[in-house]
């Protein structure tokens, strides 16, 4: 038979569903059956439908909501690929657990499924913890500023985001498309009748970390891309204070001394200069023009 389905499971999955350990590959077909509809029919629960990839939000009563990320096949020129190379779910298979084993937060993956033509993998499927609390940076931060937040509220997220980044480069934890909406933020505002309480502590997670990689350390022309890639995908209503705090912050962290940092401050500006800002707002995509010393 020249197409077959295999399955890997992480160890931990039946302790985070809540099921026995020999229930888990019907649960996680169960979980693709529902993917697929989900899909068809294009129900609320899509997160993403693209020629490459598909992500939905996937209920199974009884059971914790997951989220399953479909990596469509693109031929079976592209799929000879993966017998010389990891595929994007592999990678986001194993890169999931690395970063949650070097005390970085990224949902875990749950289980990897998927359907190979004599050897070759054409589409799979990686089941994985869905952060229902947390939202992506770029649609958080339109909220916040639509809300009209505090100074100190400001003040809080751009440290807070600073020691995020700086620590991943630290760790030599490069992510290759660090913009705001792959970056996940929770910041644990607690809910008092109704209202958010004026407490919040924001706690960040990675998506797409198949674009991950661990090495000894970030090198500078890395790094600066990352910074490139914030800045260029955070709304311009974010004070340049709020910026070059965040960036004191994330050398600080990054272990980048003061005159390092402000070189680095201007191969970002270089960088940026020229490009529009783009992110996802509350009311969809959003392009911005910025004037550099404005």
């Amino acid at each position: 038979m020249s197409a077959r389905r295999e399955m890997i499971t992480h160890p931990d999955a039946g302790a985070i569903l809540d099921i026995d350990p020999q229930e888990i590959s019907q649960f996680v077909e169960r979980c693709l059956q529902e993917h697929g509809r989900i899909l068809a029919e294009q129900r609320e629960d899509v997160r993403k439908d693209a020629p490459e990839t598909a992500v939905t939000i996937v209920n199974i009563p009884g059971h914790p909501a997951v989220c399953v990320k479909e990596f469509r096949t693109r031929g079976r020129l592209h799929a000879l690929k993966s017998l010389f190379r990891r595929t994007q779910g592999r990678r986001t298979f194993v890169n999931g657990s690395k970063l949650l084993d070097a005390g970085v937060g990224a949902a875990l993956p749950l289980a990897l499924v998927r359907d190979r033509w004599f050897g070759a993998v054409e589409t799979e499927w990686v089941v994985m913890e869905h952060l229902a609390d947390s939202v992506e940076l770029d649609r958080y931060l339109a909220k916040r500023i639509e809300a009209e937040w505090s100074t100190d509220e400001r003040r809080s997220l751009a440290l807070a985001l600073g020691r995020f980044i700086g620590t991943l480069h630290g760790r030599g934890i490069y992510h290759a498309d660090l913009k705001t909406c792959n970056v996940l933020v929770y910041d644990g505002a607690e809910k008092e009748r109704g209202r958010e309480s004026p407490s919040r502590r924001a706690r960040f997670s990675l998506l797409d970390y198949d674009d991950v990689s661990f090495s000894a350390l970030v090198n500078d022309r890395r790094k600066v891309k990352n910074l490139t890639q914030l800045f260029l995908s955070t709304p311009i209503a974010v004070r340049a204070a709020d910026r070059l705090r965040f960036l004191r912050e994330y050398a600080l962290h990054a272990g980048t001394n003061r005159k390092d940092r402000k070189v680095m401050a201007r191969r970002v500006l270089r960088q940026a200069a020229g490009r529009p800002i783009l992110y996802v707002g509350l009311q969809g995509d959003v392009v911005e023009e910025w004037e550099r010393g404005a």
